[in-house]
C-alpha cells in the first residue's frame, strides 16, 4: 500500500498533501496508543481486532480518491485502529505466554510480520501494472476487513480475557 498510495496521493494532492495524510496516520497512532493506555477491555484481542477494521479506511480512502481532509481523517482512524490493535496484541502476548517461551514466540511473530512487508512492497508495482493501482488498493481494503473477520471468528481470540494486574 505504501508505494502505490504515495504515488496516487502525490499525483492528486502533491507532496504536501502526501505529508499531511501520512502525518494524520502518525497522529492516529499516537491517539490509538493513548486510548490503549486508558481503556482496559476485558477481551483485549477482540477489542483490538475490532479496532483494526479502521485500518481498511487507509487504502480505501486512496482507492476512492477522497478529498484531502477526508482522506486524512481516514488515515487518522486507520492509525488509531492499528496502534490500538498493536498494544492489545503485545499486552496479550506478554501476559498470556509463559515467560520461558516469550522470546521465541515474539521472535516468530516479528519474523513473520517483518518478512511480509518487503515481499508485499516488492510485488505491489508489478501487480498494480497488471491489475491497476486502485484495484490493488481496493483488494488491500478487502483483505484488511477479511483479516479482522478471520481474527474475530476464532473463539480463542474472541474469548481471551485480560489478565488482571493482581494475577
Amino acid at each position: 500500500m505504501v508505494p502505490i498510495g504515495s504515488v496516487l496521493i502525490t499525483a492528486s494532492h502533491h507532496a504536501t498533501g502526501y505529508g499531511f495524510v501520512t502525518s494524520a496516520y502518525g497522529a492516529g497512532t499516537i491517539l490509538g496508543g493513548l486510548a490503549a493506555m486508558r481503556v482496559k477491555p476485558g477481551r483485549p484481542l477482540a477489542a483490538g481486532a475490532t479496532a483494526m477494521f479502521f485500518f481498511a479506511l487507509q487504502p480505501l480512502s486512496i482507492t476512492l480518491g477522497l478529498p484531502l481532509a477526508l482522506m486524512a481523517a481516514c488515515h487518522l482512524a486507520a492509525g488509531a485502529g492499528s496502534a490500538f490493535w498493536g498494544v492489545m496484541w503485545m499486552t496479550s502476548v506478554q501476559t498470556q505466554v509463559a515467560p520461558e517461551v516469550l522470546n521465541r514466540v515474539h521472535a516468530y511473530e516479528v519474523a513473520g510480520s517483518v518478512m511480509a512487508l518487503p515481499v508485499g512492497q516488492a510485488l505491489a508495482g508489478p501487480v498494480a501494472s497488471v491489475l491497476g493501482e486502485r484495484e490493488v488498493l481496493a483488494v488491500s481494503s478487502m483483505v484488511a476487513v477479511a483479516g479482522c473477520v478471520a481474527l474475530l471468528s476464532v473463539p480463542a481470540i474472541r474469548g481471551l480475557r485480560r489478565v488482571s494486574a493482581s494475577s
